[in-house]
């Protein structure tokens, strides 16, 4: 369950303070830009999304950064578009209940945000704007940040709120249980008298603490909290309920959720390289808990390029009204009070992670590069993920070779 994803300030300070091993110089512009792909297919269901991005920064005063950007996911596959279990397969033999829906999707995101500094603060406002064909977003966010003791110490607080809207059916019935999941999003965000919107508001607060103890060690300590009022089902999802009704997905219009996370970064002298953990504590009204582990090594060869490993575990446990059959049956099966789901990351599981990194930082000593650069850095990066369920089946068919694998190509300019 992720919640909360910017980049730590640990793990800036390990990549550009421990690991550099030349001076940073001034820069007025920077472009970047991304490619990445992601693919996942386990049982009876695959996903493939191909993310491309482009950024760009200007600091046109040195009390100034403005950034801007855009990014997308073009999505296809195949997910799950009715749930059932293994007490209600087994009743019924004879049908395969468990059926599948193509997916087709564009994501758009346009975002900018400004950023005024001063001797030891900062702070930056910023907006987001996304679509997709069954989804809208708007998002506003604000981050004050300042530093003391000789900058070895940093507080940063942080909100965001999201005003999202979603599609859905314009239904017939009043009672859940008979709801009908969308079919498509044809007439979405149109006049369209089978279509209607759901309002979805999401308020992100942030808050952390970050300590340089001496030249070779850092820390951070991170509580993020988010308050989610709206419809938060998957409005494709079906699920077989009771005397064989197909109900829509019915999850609770509110959700809390906080996370404590702590990181440490070391530069180990001897190797040249920097060891990076953190560990994070997760919690929601939903009854989901969740603990993750992660650490990273990253080393310099040379002046010019960086290598980096990483391994993370992750474990968590189910929603309060999670059932792999909610037709009945002893438990894990059987209703578990007005709410029912067929997502499977609302289950209980666990996953790991492993993956590496590459960063070529061509940056030369004098003059620029091409005549125009101050510097140029290549990265590659791919990452593998494997899932174990331990409750989630389809109509009793465990989900095997749950495996997602993904892989990043990134270019960023400095002037």
């Amino acid at each position: 369950m992720q919640l909360g994803s910017r980049p730590s300030l640990v793990a800036v300070l390990a990549a550009a303070l421990l690991v550099s091993a030349r001076p940073v110089r001034a820069q007025v512009a920077e472009f970047d830009t991304s490619h990445t792909v992601f693919y996942e297919a386990p049982t009876r269901t695959h996903m493939f999304v191909y993310s491309p991005s482009v950024g760009a920064r200007a600091s046109p005063w040195s009390w100034l950064d403005v950034r801007g950007g855009w990014e997308a996911d073009v999505v296809s596959g195949a997910s799950v578009a009715t749930k059932a279990g293994p007490a209600y397969q087994s009743n019924h033999i004879a049908a395969d209940v468990v059926t599948t829906a193509s997916v087709r999707d564009l994501r758009n995101v346009g975002h900018g945000e400004a950023t005024v500094k001063g001797e030891v603060t900062s702070l930056t406002a910023g907006y987001d704007y996304s679509t997709e064909h069954d989804y809208r977003s708007s998002s506003l966010h604000v981050d004050a940040r300042t530093d003391a003791l000789q900058h070895n110490t940093q507080f940063e607080l942080s909100y965001a709120r999201n005003f999202d809207s979603v599609c859905d059916r314009v239904q017939g019935e009043t009672n859940p249980v008979r709801f009908v999941a969308l079919e498509n999003s044809t007439g979405c965000f149109t006049s369209s008298s089978l279509r209607t919107t759901h309002p979805i508001g999401i308020d992100t607060y942030e808050g952390s603490w970050a300590q340089s103890w001496t030249p070779v060690l850092a820390t951070q300590l991170v509580y993020t909290a988010q308050l989610v009022d709206g419809f938060q089902s998957d409005p494709y999802r079906s699920v077989i309920l009771g005397q064989g009704i197909k109900g829509q997905e019915h999850e609770p219009a509110e959700r809390a959720r906080e996370a404590v996370t702590a990181r440490v970064a070391w530069y180990l002298r001897a190797v040249k390289g920097a060891l990076r953990m953190s560990v994070r504590a997760y919690g929601d009204t939903w009854a989901i808990r969740s603990g993750t582990v992660e650490a990273e090594f990253e080393k310099s060869l040379g002046e010019s390029l960086r290598l980096m490993a990483r391994g993370r575990f992750y474990r968590q446990s189910a929603a309060v009204f999670w059932s792999d059959d909610y037709t009945g049956g002893a438990p894990p099966l059987g209703p578990k009070g007005q709410y029912w789901t067929g997502d499977r990351e609302l289950s209980p599981f666990w996953s790991w992670l492993a993956g590496a990194r590459a960063v070529l930082t061509i940056a030369p000593a004098h003059g620029r590069l091409l005549g125009f650069m101050e510097s140029l850095q290549l990265a590659g990066s791919a990452n593998v993920t494997g899932f174990s369920y331990d409750e989630y089946t389809l109509g009793g068919t465990p989900v095997t070779n749950a495996m997602a694998y993904v892989a990043t190509l990134s270019l960023d300019a400095a002037f």
